[in-house]
């Protein structure tokens, strides 16, 4: 067998020059974690990502029912790196559902949060090529089916999906319910069978969306409530996630990770983001039926945060044992990290190195390890800033490839994350609005000369629950005093206490309220709450400020980038601000923003009329009986004798 020839010098070197294979932010994040792996040295701190199989295994022999595991690591060191490792290859083995929990917008409700998390990470595609939500559906489904038809055959995940994206809505609906039907009835303790109801609706792709939603513990609009035969809201409980997780364990191994811990933000009660989702582990170890809880984290963060809280919590993180610190890369493991960087960069382009560390050489990789420990991100960040083709460096030419700046490519990184599941997450959202504002403080935008931005609405200080912030300034020489809600809510109780605060100018201070909603059909506002509260918005001068998906990508985009500046991309602060500066028209940040000039901009007056609700007809929810729907799935899966 004969290798391939050596590519020509002239072309390997050419793309290097328009390509510089390092080029993109050595962060490993959720991207990574869900989507395509960074290549990965398995031996490199393989006893940690061993001691997760282990413990899987463990539990799935029956030795014991859960337990916790807490890896610690310094920034740079591949902690993300091992949960990726851990997350594909329990996609590529199956019998086993991930959730992967980093971002929880609001301290004081971490509960809400994670179902949250919970709801997004069963949404992405499992082992079987379709949704973990989808897996889940199937089991139950099958397990419905046999408890009717005992010899039929397990009906595959794609087959189900497929089945039921291709029917009409009544169809559906039919079928749902009677395959909840059956399986409550294998199930005498199900506590809330709307639970399986919706886990079911998963398999239509037409509702996931709606169905996820509610599984997450957001409210659905009344006409998709009544479509799906749900009540509007599941609510927030920690009941609603016991019964998912508990429903998991029924099938599957589960795996639940949480990452990113370092940020020091605050809740109410003056626990940091790392004690407040220790609380939360316990309690989930507490209450987990079967499964493996991971958490990763610096070590002055298990130190000085985790190990300070009662041992009745700080067992529970790390209940099978002491923390597993990962290792500093060595020489071989820095040379092999390199290679694989350069191997996959030169397969895509269908060239063949003069050797497979080019433009490297072994001992140059090899010095990195000799005068300190690197961590992973500095050994890529080392490679990405002399990844120079070496003709041109032995005659001392500059290479073509334009340096882009950092804050730059780190940025397009967090603009490329998926954010639908972050879109109905109104304290997400203001956040990333209200950072946006705090870059625009002394400069005038719309004629609106930003002074101060604050989340400090109430007479003694604190923050309101529907109220995000208010902007205060001025217009043309007088005062503004500008109050901006973020409200998602499809509708009910927790819509109306939020446009109320936007039309209550004197309890908060304000010269005018803004409203910040979609605009879609599950959106729509009904005639009370028009009439009661957007029309006077308005009539006050207040505004209704469309939320649209390309105005605030960028902005949580930038806000994602300025959380993790200092652990993970190790940027200043000024850094940033001078990108949104030099750069901010090009992204459409600071100024720039769309979104953010609407709510500056001078009120319009004009009341919206196309977010009004209509009354769309309701379908027959109390149809129960049987009918050929159920008879035939069921016929797909009966064994011929």
């Amino acid at each position: 067998m004969t290798s391939s020839p050596i590519s020509s010098i002239q072309d390997i070197n050419a793309a290097l020059q328009n390509y510089n294979p390092f080029a993109l932010p050595p962060y490993v994040g959720s991207q990574e974690v869900w989507g395509k792996e960074f290549p990965d040295v398995t031996t490199l701190n393989a006893h940690a990502s061993d001691a997760v199989f282990q413990a899987i295994n463990q539990i799935r022999t029956g030795q014991y029912q859960r337990t916790s595991i807490a890896i610690t690591a310094e920034s740079g060191t591949g902690k993300t790196h091992i949960i990726s490792r851990i997350r594909h290859r329990l996609q590529t083995e199956g019998g086993a559902l991930f959730i992967y929990a980093t971002e929880f917008s609001d301290l004081n409700n971490i509960k809400h949060g994670f179902q949250r998390t919970l709801g997004d990470s069963l949404g992405k595609i499992g082992s079987q090529g379709v949704t973990q939500w989808q897996e889940l559906a199937s089991a139950i489904a099958n397990q419905a089916v046999k408890s009717i038809h005992p010899h039929a055959q397990t009906l595959l995940s794609k087959d189900l999906v497929q089945k039921l994206s291709r029917n009409e809505l009544s169809k559906n609906r039919t079928l749902v319910n009677q395959l909840t039907e059956a399986f409550r009835k294998t199930k005498p303790n199900l506590k809330n069978p709307d639970i399986i109801r919706a886990i079911l609706w998963t398999l239509a792709d037409s509702e996931a969306l709606y169905a996820v939603k509610w599984l997450s513990g957001d409210e659905l609009a009344q006409y998709k409530a009544n479509e799906l035969c749900l009540p509007s809201i599941n609510g927030q409980s920690f009941d609603v996630i016991q019964q998912i997780l508990d429903l998991i364990s029924d099938y599957y191994q589960l795996v639940i990770c949480f990452d990113e811990l370092e940020s020091i933000e605050i809740n109410n009660a003056g626990f940091t983001k790392s004690q407040v989702v220790a609380g939360l582990v316990k309690e989930l170890f507490e209450n987990l039926s079967k499964g493996v809880i991971l958490t990763v984290m610096m070590p002055a963060i298990w130190i000085n945060k985790i190990k300070q809280l009662p041992a009745g919590v700080h067992s529970k993180v790390s209940a099978y044992g002491n923390p597993i610190d990962l290792k500093y890369m060595n020489g071989d493991s820095i040379v092999e990290l390199v290679a694989l960087w350069l191997t996959e960069f030169y397969s895509a382009r269908s060239l063949v190195p003069p050797h497979r560390l080019y433009p490297f050489t072994e001992t140059q990789l090899r010095d990195l390890s000799s005068e300190e420990k690197p961590p992973v991100r500095k050994v890529l960040q080392w490679c990405r800033d002399n990844c120079k083709p070496t003709d041109i460096i032995d005659i001392g030419e500059t290479p073509l490839i334009p340096k882009e700046d950092p804050v730059e490519q780190a940025f397009k990184k967090e603009l490329n994350q998926d954010i639908s599941n972050y879109l109905d997450d109104n304290y997400l959202l203001a956040d990333a609005i209200l950072f946006g504002f705090q870059t625009l403080i002394n400069k005038t935008v719309e004629r609106v000369k930003v002074e101060q931005v604050t989340e400090k609405l109430k007479q003694r200080g604190g923050k309101d629950d529907y109220l995000n912030f208010k902007i205060i300034g001025k217009e043309d020489g007088k005062n503004v005093s500008i109050g901006v809600a973020v409200l998602q809510y499809a509708g009910g109780k927790a819509l109306g206490a939020g446009l109320r605060r936007l039309i209550d100018y004197t309890t908060f201070g304000l010269t005018r309220g803004c409203l910040i909603r979609s605009k879609s059909k599950d959106k729509n506002i009904s005639s009370h709450l028009y009439k009661t509260y957007i029309e006077p918005l308005i009539a006050q001068g207040g505004e209704f400020a469309e939320l649209k998906e390309e105005d605030i990508r960028p902005l949580l985009a930038i806000r994602s980038v300025h959380k993790k500046r200092e652990i993970d991309y190790g940027f200043t602060e000024d850094e940033i601000i001078n990108f949104i500066t030099g750069k901010g028209a090009a992204y459409q940040l600071g100024a720039s923003n769309t979104l953010l000039q609407e709510i500056l901009s001078d009120p319009s007056y004009q009341v919206p009329k196309d977010v009004l609700e209509s009354n769309a007809e309701l379908p027959d929810v109390n149809n129960y009986s049987e009918s050929s729907e159920l008879a035939e799935i069921s016929q797909l899966a009966v064994a011929v004798d």
